[in-house]
């Protein structure tokens, strides 16, 4: 299958996704952590792939995601510190 020439508005600027997915995962563990954050990658990368989103591309887009969501959490117990 060939690259898509489809872009996608940025996962990782999506706030509301990068913030709901990081209170989720601050609320959980373990296994409980890893699979929600599993279950989610999987969600995105099929609602990508529907779009027509290259997989190399989906899957750049889950990693950047995934940066955010850890720089949200680092931000937020950085600010719950900081007081």
């Amino acid at each position: 299958m060939c690259d898509s020439n489809i872009s996608v508005f940025p996962l990782h600027r999506r706030r509301k996704l990068v913030e709901g997915i990081a209170r989720v995962l601050e609320s959980k563990n373990g296994k409980d952590a890893n699979a929600f954050w599993r279950s989610t990658v999987t969600t995105i990368l099929v609602q990508l792939s529907e779009s027509g989103i290259a997989p190399r591309l989906a899957e750049q887009e889950v990693r950047t995601l995934l940066h955010a969501v850890i720089g949200d959490i680092a931000t937020r117990n950085a600010a719950k510190f900081a007081h």
